[in-house]
């Protein structure tokens, strides 16, 4: 038994140098990692390469509210664009032909524009504008005109 404690100790010590070796072994695989993932593009370490990327996305979220505020823009106008038209054409009077009168209608996104009606006959040419506010005339409509109307509402769904 007296020969037993130094050849379990000697045992212990050639363990525990294995060991160290194969931690040793994976330290310095570990440090090869490191020093790689912290070399970024052309050398420079990881810390330079976060900042320019922080930089470049500030320069996005700035182009990104420049875009945002434009289309917001845009679509303020086209709301109030014609988005509705119509051409309804007719003979105003039983001697004229060809049906040189016209009503037309012309609505924005809102149904909101004019009814502009032409009425003509060989002596004459009468120009007509009446407002129209969300879908409905301010004042009476002739029959034609009412088409007109009708017709330029149908693209917007009113």
């Amino acid at each position: 038994m007296g020969t037993s404690i130094p050849l379990i100790t000697f045992l212990l010590a050639i363990a525990l140098v294995i060991a160290t070796g194969i931690l040793t072994f994976y330290v310095v695989q570990l440090q090869k990692k490191l020093r790689i993932f912290m070399t970024g593009k052309d050398g420079a370490n990881l810390e330079t390469t976060l900042t320019i990327l922080t930089e470049r996305v500030d320069g996005v979220e700035e182009t990104l509210q420049a875009h945002k505020e434009g289309l917001e823009y845009i679509d303020a106008r086209v709301k109030r664009s014609i988005r509705g038209y119509s051409l309804v054409r007719y003979n105003a009077y039983d001697d004229a032909g060809g049906e040189q009168s016209f009503a037309s209608g012309l609505l924005d996104e809102h149904g909101d524009g004019y009814i502009l009606s032409v009425i003509t006959n060989r002596n004459h040419v009468g120009v007509y504008a009446k407002k129209v506010t969300t879908g409905k005339a301010d004042v009476s409509l002739t029959p034609e005109e009412q088409q007109a109307l009708t017709e330029a509402k149908q693209p917007l769904e009113l």
